[in-house]
């Protein structure tokens, strides 16, 4: 039975507990944004979350269970109600709820000069290169296995920002799609971390992004890192927070060195620095 389905078929049959547990930090978030779902109580057996139509499993820990919840940066605003079903080891289900508001803000614009090549290929071997690398990165992100434990994500590189999430691009004076990921303005060589424990889930050269590196994370969020100069991880490896990956670069569509950092949570685009604020846990 599918996850969803299952939720379903609890939210039909249980009974409803007080969601005085079940919280949700921030309760505001900016289209793109990131938030804290938290279970306060005595840890679940399992745990299985509904929000946006997407089903979750909740993280159990010592003093109830988490999950990071989160929109695209695209999403229309409005209140979005997140439902969990927990079921203890006595095999009893409750079913909680909270609401999470999701506000539109006004993303500013950049407008970038690019050989044309860049911006519309006309080779029809690019085009179909380009093709298949989106086919291979969207298979990839809607793919899901089970979490680590949750831990506070750090940044990949302590170094200025530069091009912002969400920012309206204009290239070569037409519009394309807003900026999936932040950019920080570090020097070639750079070392490049990982934010959290995760495994390698792809490495490799890609057209736009050049040498990249996209990290699994566990149910359904990945962190990708792209235009390389070096790749230090190979696919399966797992690593730990702060473990080295890779070296920054100008590969791919870049108008120098620089690092993009990227982060898809169940196939939404979501701000990357909105993880590294949720409160889970030290940063040490």
């Amino acid at each position: 039975m599918k996850l969803g389905l299952s939720l379903l078929l609890l939210l039909l049959f249980c009974g409803e507990a007080p969601a005085a547990g079940l919280s949700v930090t921030p309760a505001v978030i900016a289209a793109g944004g990131a938030a804290l779902l938290r279970w306060e109580g005595e840890p679940p057996a399992v745990a299985v979350g509904r929000f946006n139509g997407q089903s979750f499993y909740l993280t159990p820990g010592a003093d109830g269970a988490t999950a990071v919840v989160g929109v695209d940066l695209e999403a229309e605003p409005g209140d979005f109600p997140v439902v969990v079903a927990l079921t203890d080891r006595r095999g009893r289900t409750d079913i909680a709820e909270v609401t999470l508001r999701v506000q539109r803000i006004r993303r500013p614009e950049e407008r970038l000069t690019l050989p044309p090549e860049m911006v519309t290929p006309r080779n029809p071997a690019t085009r179909q290169r380009i093709r298949e690398e989106s086919r291979l990165l969207a298979e990839l992100f809607a793919g899901t296995r089970p979490g680590f434990l949750p831990e506070a994500f750090l940044l990949p590189v302590f170094d200025p920002l530069g091009s912002p999430f969400g920012v309206r691009r204009i290239l070569n004076g037409e519009p394309r799609s807003p900026h999936g990921g932040v950019d920080f303005r570090s020097p070639r060589g750079t070392a490049v971390r990982a934010p959290a424990a995760a495994q390698v889930a792809f490495v490799g050269d890609l057209y736009y992004t050049g040498r990249t590196v996209v990290l699994d994370h566990g149910e359904g969020l990945f962190s990708l890192y792209a235009h390389l100069e070096e790749i230090l991880c190979r696919p399966g490896d797992r690593l730990s927070r702060s473990a080295l990956l890779g070296r920054v670069g100008s590969s791919g569509r870049s108008t120098g060195p620089h690092l993009h950092w990227g982060v898809k949570l169940r196939g939404a685009r979501v701000d990357p620095l909105s993880l590294v604020d949720l409160p889970l846990g030290e940063k040490p």
